[in-house]
């Protein structure tokens, strides 16, 4: 269940156009009915940048299990008639065991390069099955942009896609661990229901495909796993997220605006967050 509450959301959430001001929501993560975790996503847009950030902790019964505590940041350039292309992406990931932080840039031509990948500390011994990620040969993450761009990417395709472009295409992320694509369907734009509350948004759904870096476990749990995903038509970040692909019915619902860094309207990583 860890896997699966980190990784639908850094896979899955969406963004898209350029804003004046950071723009984003907090959401709430609820797994089989439970409420599981917080999040928050905000974009901040320049003239020829891009900051995604992401924020995610678990809550009440799964915190006491888990302790999860993960932030993100991606940066990508803006080029006019061109999809954003990463510059850096940054993950610290804190859970039972370990605080763990890892930083990737990306060449001119694409190439992604680790520049941090350390343990900043332990609290306890890892699990006795607990083993290393096998690794993403160069071939594999080639081509590859960040979670956080891509999500961006997400969002301009299906915009797209609403005024004629293409209803079906393919990412491919490199999160300096795992490599895997997303095969992607447009499939509308309607009204959905949020707390009671009438939204309209555009439907996708989405596929994953795991490339390269996936433990042996993993790989059986992610294979197909199909995704549903609503976005806010004008901001183009996600509204809804759902999947019945693992244990439990997993649904990611945005409850509020958030307009500063997505730590700030989110619970902020800290060394005492525990």
């Amino acid at each position: 269940m860890k896997a699966s509450l980190l990784g639908i959301v850094t896979i899955t959430l969406a963004a898209a156009p350029a804003m004046a001001e950071p723009v984003g929501f907090r959401y709430e993560i609820m797994w089989g009915g439970f409420h599981a975790g917080d999040l928050a996503i905000t974009r901040d847009d320049r003239e020829s940048s891009s900051r995604t950030g992401m924020s995610i902790r678990t809550v009440g019964l799964f915190d006491k299990l888990l302790r999860l505590r993960f932030s993100a940041e991606g940066s990508s350039r803006l080029t006019h008639g061109a999809d954003p292309a990463s510059e850096s992406y940054q993950t610290r990931y804190r859970n039972r065991y370990q605080e763990h932080l890892l930083r990737i840039v990306f060449g001119l031509d694409g190439e992604p390069m680790t520049m941090i990948d350390e343990v900043v500390e332990r609290f306890a011994p890892p699990p006795d099955d607990d083993e290393p990620n096998p690794p993403v040969t160069p071939e594999s993450r080639r081509g590859a942009m960040d979670p956080l761009t891509n999500v961006t990417i997400l969002g301009r395709k299906a915009r797209a896609a609403l005024e004629g472009g293409p209803t079906h295409f393919r990412t491919a992320s490199f999160d300096g661990r795992r490599a895997y694509d997303f095969e992607v369907t447009v499939l509308g734009r309607g009204p959905i229901s949020i707390r009671d509350r009438e939204f309209d948004a555009i439907a996708l759904r989405m596929v994953l495909a795991p490339v390269a870096g996936f433990k042996a476990k993993f790989r059986r749990l992610w294979e197909d796993a199909e995704y549903t995903v609503h976005l806010d038509p004008d901001s183009l970040l996600p509204l809804r997220v759902m999947t019945d692909s693992f244990t439990a019915a997993t649904v990611i619902n945005a409850l509020e605006p958030c307009r500063v860094a997505a730590e700030q309207c989110a619970p902020r990583l800290t060394g005492n967050s525990r």
